[in-house]
């Protein structure tokens, strides 16, 4: 068995300083400590039980571990706990774990070298029962869980019976009539969740009843994933009640059906789960409430834990469990009635069809439009097309003699090409008159929508490429130790892409067999659109260009032999060859945990912190992209120039860009350009990149071809697709470097004379 001294030897410290890491005694640096706390787990050092008891007596510190300090149930347990071990002379120490993982673990081993007497704990990560083992049970510390009973260990615990409340809810709904009956809860993986799931079930099957799957929906109990849940799946289905698992989660639904003007309970019955309180007067008319007493709840969990301090080797772990006080639902439930999900039916005289890319913000404008239609009658019908095809589609249905279209959605680079075939109208006079604030739009997405001097229309996603890492990795105390043998640089954010590909390959198993990930990082390109910004950014990181202020085309140049170098080397760290890989398979393999970094776009931002936050693995950071030269990305409305319905477009491109919709969007995964959403605490604190994006605007660079006043435009595909093909050379037919920008340099060259680019050599001064 391991000692104190084998402690100290393998963590090259000395006994005493091992001693007051443990007993908290003195002040340990947050390093030595690590050494010393992976020096424990490795040789699985416990501690003397008899000894640890007669020091956790003197400290009298109790840790207590929450996930969000935001969370009103969380708080009323706590308020129990801190006010049954208060009287009783114990101090309390609270820490948060923002519900990630490795901050949690991060928490209890600071409680832990901190020597306190017990912990009480609503753990994250209740599948992480191997670290509970380590650090609670070997340790001898005692501690109580609530809410969320880890798997698989034997633990003092405390919770309600959700089972048996969502039987007695669901059953009683049943019996009143109910048939289509959603459930909307937190994240299975918690006991407290999946013991309502069970009891919904059950409530069925006691019935002979099949439950329906599909009316099961799990958020992450913020009342914005609870928004975006019902938003989402509620007007698509026929539902006569829902029952919430908490009021975070029953006021997003709430909101949802505030703004589809649906009614409780004349359109549809809430039922949630709720907590102890005399004040009904801020209880939302109509939703029925049951009442946990959370508070008694906590207090009934210090006193176990104060228990087991007394006798941390002989305590027997106990399970404590409370019932809600379920109102007498029969008497309060009405009968059942049709949800009103039906929307106006379109018509083509006065309503707006608009042709969009298919993107996540196209499909929260989708949602949302239903809302606008509502309060002016202006029925709006949404076709989605592809990327690749939607200019096809945009020409060819300005040229038929009858448009189908009144709104086009744009790509930034087609601008220019599009106002000089005649594709878009100008709505200059709108842009800049008294019924439209642009103060409401960033400058910088405006702008995008601009062409010489006047405006083409308005922006609906603004955004730019940053760079995604897993941050527990890049803190991860192995991790760091194994980097910095092979670099002499400590592991960080890469600044450069020199570093991007160092770390990349370290993350990458082939080169690294000790590598948590399999790949290093990824790459998109199985189209143009997705290949080309790949290679601007590492191009202009390294001072390259594809033309000169004079419109002089620049490929063949040593910055960019630099750039393709790079490229190259990042390749090698990819699961695949970026030319069979998409914007959303590089995305995929990044929140499955196969690669380490990502560059890509904010609009994939909600979908990958929702993910990782949903399956409880890991956690997301966010960067400027190395270099600091993020193409500037996003996506304009534009109005078709032969539609009779400029006005109600006018007055829809008015209702985008209110503070209301344009939050809205950001909650529904959209990008908005609106300012309000990126100064907005609650929506910082869910979607910390906003603050990196709106920080990236004043860097991003174009995607736009050379100008000149009264001069053809390049379409910028062609542009690109020559950019693309030197790569595809390179990699596919193995031509060098330096040929293949050659080559590059004498087509690019015949492209822009074609076009009358550059200007005549007497011309350029």
């Amino acid at each position: 068995m391991a000692t104190l001294k084998d402690v100290a030897k393998d963590a090259g410290v000395s006994i005493a300083t091992v001693s007051c890491c443990l007993s908290g005694t003195r002040y340990v640096k947050p390093e030595t400590r690590m050494k010393i706390m992976d020096s424990i787990e490795k040789l699985k050092y416990i501690p003397n039980a008899s000894a640890r008891n007669l020091r956790s007596s003197s400290t009298n510190r109790i840790g207590v571990v929450l996930t969000d300090i935001d969370n009103a149930y969380h708080t009323e347990i706590f308020k129990g706990v801190s006010s049954y071990l208060q009287r009783r002379g114990y101090t309390i120490n609270v820490a948060f774990s923002n519900s990630l993982p490795d901050i949690e673990c991060e928490k209890i081993d600071d409680f832990v070298s901190q020597n306190v007497s017990g912990l009480v704990i609503i753990t994250c990560q209740p599948q992480n029962s191997e670290f509970f083992i380590n650090r609670l049970k070997n340790f001898n510390i005692p501690a109580v869980f609530v809410e969320r009973r880890p798997d698989n260990i034997d633990v003092s615990f405390a919770g309600f019976d959700n089972q048996k409340t969502l039987c007695t809810i669901t059953s009683a709904l049943l019996e009143k009539g109910y048939k289509d009956i959603a459930l909307f809860t937190g994240n299975s993986h918690f006991s407290s969740e999946s013991d309502c799931i069970a009891g919904y079930k059950n409530a069925f099957q006691s019935r002979g009843l099949s439950f329906f799957n599909p009316l099961i929906y799990e958020t992450n109990m913020s009342k914005e994933s609870a928004f975006k849940a019902a938003i989402a799946n509620l007007c698509s289905q026929h539902v006569e009640a829902i029952i919430a698992t908490s009021e975070n989660i029953a006021s997003g639904i709430l909101e949802m059906l505030h703004i589809f003007e649906i009614r409780i309970p004349d359109d549809v019955q809430l039922i949630t789960l709720s907590e102890e309180s005399w004040n009904t007067s801020t209880k939302y008319p109509g939703v029925i409430h049951t009442s946990r007493t959370a508070y008694t709840m906590g207090q009934e969990a210090a006193r176990l834990l104060a228990e087991n301090i007394k006798s941390p080797v002989l305590f027997e772990e106990k399970t404590l469990t409370f019932s809600d006080s379920v109102p007498n639902l029969d008497r309060l439930l009405p009968k059942p009635s049709q949800f009103k999900t039906s929307l106006p039916i379109f018509s083509r005289e006065k309503g707006l069809r608009i042709l969009m890319v298919d993107l996540a913000t196209s499909h929260s404008v989708r949602l949302l439009s239903a809302q606008f239609t509502r309060e002016t009658g202006i029925p709006i019908e949404i076709e989605f097309a592809r990327q690749n095809d939607l200019l096809k589609r945009i020409m060819k249905d300005v040229d038929r003699s009858e448009n189908y279209f009144d709104i086009y959605m744009y790509d930034i680079p087609w601008l220019g090409y599009m106002v000089q075939n005649g594709y878009l109208s100008d709505i200059t006079d709108f842009v800049c008159g008294s019924n439209f604030h642009t103060e409401r739009l960033f400058h910088e997405n405006l702008e995008n929508c601009r062409h010489e001097q006047a405006y083409y229309g308005i922006p609906i996603i603004g955004g730019a490429q940053i760079m995604f890492y897993r941050q527990d990795l890049f803190e991860n105390r192995e991790i760091i130790k194994d980097f910095k043998k092979k670099y002499p640089i400590s592991l960080r954010p890469p600044k450069t892409w020199t570093e991007f590909n160092g770390i990349a390959e370290f993350f990458t198993q082939k080169y690294n067999p000790d590598s948590p990930t399999e790949f290093g990082t990824s790459m998109a390109g199985s189209m143009d659109e997705e290949l080309a910004p790949e290679i601007l950014i590492r191009l202009w990181a390294a001072g390259g260009s594809l033309w000169d202020k004079y419109n002089q085309v620049t490929i063949d140049t040593p910055e960019n032999k630099k750039a393709f170098h790079s490229i190259l080397n990042t390749m090698k760290y990819c699961p695949q060859s970026p030319f069979e890989t998409s914007i959303q398979r590089t995305v995929s393999d990044f929140i499955s945990g196969k690669t380490a970094m990502l560059v890509t776009y904010t609009e994939y931002a909600a979908q990958i912190s929702e993910y990782i936050h949903t399956n409880t693995f890991g956690r997301v950071g966010y960067e400027p992209i190395p270099g600091r030269t993020p193409i500037s990305i996003g996506w304009n409305f534009g109005v078709n120039p032969f539609s009779p319905k400029k006005e109600e477009a006018y007055q829809y491109f008015n209702w985008l860009c209110q503070k209301s919709t344009s939050c809205y969007m950001t909650i529904l995964d959209g990008q908005s350009p609106v300012i309000a959403p990126y100064h907005s605490h609650e929506l910082l604190k869910l979607y910390p990149w906003l603050e990196l994006t709106e920080e990236s605007f004043r860097y991003c660079r174009k995607r736009s071809g050379p100008s000149r006043s009264k001069a053809l435009v390049i379409p910028q595909n062609k542009i690109e697709a020559l950019l693309c093909c030197a790569l595809k050379d390179i990699v596919n037919n193995h031509t060098s470097i330096n040929d293949a920008l050659s080559h590059t340099q004498a087509e690019m060259e015949l492209l822009f004379k074609s076009y009358g680019y550059p200007r005549p050599l007497h011309f350029i001064k």
